[in-house]
């Protein structure tokens, strides 16, 4: 962890970005150094009140995928 938090890194890529509020989650986002964080997710959803932490912890949202969008264009298998 010495290594990780000594650097700063271009690029801190998160998936399942919905987690990151959540204590342990949010330790990675305050120690870790990074010019850039994306979050990536395909639910952004939490039950406890705690989405709009992740505009202050890595940034608003950018882009929304509607999945039936991605269905009808090939992008998504059909279920």
């Amino acid at each position: 962890m010495d290594f990780v938090e000594g650097h700063t890194w271009g690029l801190m890529l998160l998936d399942e970005v919905q987690v990151f509020p959540a204590t342990n989650f949010s330790k990675i986002t305050d120690r870790v150094k990074a010019h850039t964080k994306l979050g990536l997710t395909a639910t952004l959803v939490r039950e406890d009140g705690k989405i709009s932490d992740i505009d202050y912890q890595i940034g608003p949202k950018l882009y929304e995928a509607n999945w039936i969008e991605l269905q009808d264009r090939g992008y998504l298998a059909k279920v």
